[in-house]
């Protein structure tokens, strides 16, 4: 579990004291009704599987899974990425079943039929990934300096570049948006509850929308459109897939979308990134299909991702795998603040990591934490949460400098090229063993334009 500072970032509910579901992804040549209870009025075969799931979990019942996610727009996103041959959010269904049980023999029984490509437990509230801030304290935001130490956001300022003209959507669990360097904003909740974390997000926004003026911090880009949507849908509801889908109902080709958020899978308590559930990379896949950049925190487990297998035995993360499903993201390990920086252990990396910021002695505003101060001020946020907001601040600085020029924004594949480009930007001090990717330079970004 996540601490920083030494203090603990468990949430109030425990992993297993949630409502229970199993999420279902049937074959994309399976034809299931896009309706509750979807086996009960099929052929004898899906009747007698169903039957026997029934029989294990008496009580449960099947229900759609993106129709059951409230505000998501399901047909009106269907629509706008039809034409681009993306599989259908309908082949999700949703098990939802009674406390307390054993969700493992059911799971397994599920990824023998046929007709299934995968069955999941989806995971409950997951701490954010932030990680612990016992480093040395740093009293500037040196993240904004020239490579290599920092992203040369300083550069692209000189540059009349603040963000204008783009769109910013943060995920992720809560915010204090009338923070005294936030307030000016005018940030905007799209959905969801603001519910917990509450100085997480608040140092997650300082770092991207932090307020250009005589107060506390400045932003990445200061001047961006910024809105939030949270992963709680309600005080008992917490749907990550759902949230992601509202957001890119109201964001436009271009914007960018950061995911703050990591998650558990199956049995493990490793820290995974978001879209190792089936669900969750869906629903990226359909924002990135709509041009949008998703910028998405790889997770502070430590882990090799190469080596992640999902339910189905497949291992989804590694690129040279056949198995291997790109959902379109830019995923974002953390470094050290000095150089030459090197992956920090909690860090997650492999072939699926595209980019790296700082994940220590990061100076934003809030706490970090819980806490929903309107004057906080922390010098040690940190984790993939603390080095996503730089990388996602890069990229709309870099859309800026396309809307400011007229030019097309570039879509998520073209972007995620050029900020994990080792030419342009800069490596880690041992990338064979770092294994993060790079860290965006503004400076060879923009001026590679000319």
């Amino acid at each position: 579990m996540a601490v920083i500072s030494g203090m603990s970032l468990g949430h109030g509910l425990a992993k297993n004291q949630h409502r229970r579901r199993i999420v279902i992804r049937f074959k994309p040549d399976v034809l299931v009704p896009y309706q509750a209870e979807a086996f009960s009025g099929a052929d004898s075969m899906r009747k007698l599987a169903w039957n026997t799931v029934r029989g294990l979990l008496p009580g449960s019942k099947m229900l759609p899974y993106f129709d059951a996610a409230p505000g998501a727009a399901l047909a009106a996103l269907s629509k706008r990425v039809a034409k681009k041959g993306l599989s259908m959010l309908e082949r999700f269904f949703v098990l939802e079943c009674p406390l307390p049980v054993d969700l493992a023999p059911v799971i397994k029984l599920l990824n023998q039929f046929s007709e299934i490509e995968v069955a999941y437990a989806e995971s409950g509230p997951v701490p954010p990934p932030v990680t612990p801030g016992n480093d040395s304290k740093s009293h500037s935001q040196r993240y904004l300096d020239p490579a290599p130490g920092g992203i040369d956001a300083r550069f692209a300022w000189s540059k009349g570049l603040d963000g204008s003209g783009v769109g910013f959507v943060d995920v992720e669990q809560g915010w204090t948006l009338d923070h005294e360097d936030l307030a000016a904003a005018g940030i905007s909740l799209i959905s969801g509850v603001n519910y917990d974390y509450f100085g997480h997000g608040t140092a997650v926004l300082g770092q991207v929308r932090a307020v250009d003026n005589s107060t506390g911090c400045i932003g990445i880009a200061p001047g961006v459109s910024t809105r939030v949507v949270s992963q709680f849908r309600t005080p008992e509801e917490y749907l990550t897939a759902a949230a992601i889908l509202d957001a890119a109902a109201v964001m436009n080709p271009g914007d960018v979308l950061l995911l703050e958020a990591q998650t558990w899978y199956g049995q493990s308590n490793v820290n995974w990134p978001v879209e190792v559930e089936d669900a969750v990379c869906a629903a990226i896949q359909h924002a990135t299909a709509m041009g949008i950049i998703v910028v998405e925190a790889g997770g502070n487990g430590s882990a090799d991702l190469d080596g992640f297998e999902d339910e189905a035995g497949r291992r989804t993360l590694n690129r040279s795998d056949p198995n291997f499903r790109d959902s379109g993201a830019i995923l974002v390990g953390a470094a050290s603040a000095s150089v030459p920086h090197r992956r920090l252990p909690f860090s997650n990396y492999g072939s699926r990591v595209d980019c790296f910021g700082w994940g220590e002695a990061i100076t934003t505003l809030g706490d970090g934490q819980r806490g929903n101060g309107r004057a906080t001020y922390t010098e040690d946020f940190g984790g993939t949460s603390g080095a996503s907001p730089i990388v996602a601040g890069a990229a709309l600085l870099v859309q800026a400098e396309r809307a400011r020029s007229g030019a097309l924004p570039l879509s998520p594949s073209a972007l995620r090229d050029l900020l994990s480009s080792r030419k342009l930007n800069t490596s880690s001090g041992n990338p064979p063993d770092d294994r993060v990717g790079v860290m965006p330079d503004l400076r060879n970004l923009l001026q590679s334009f000319s």
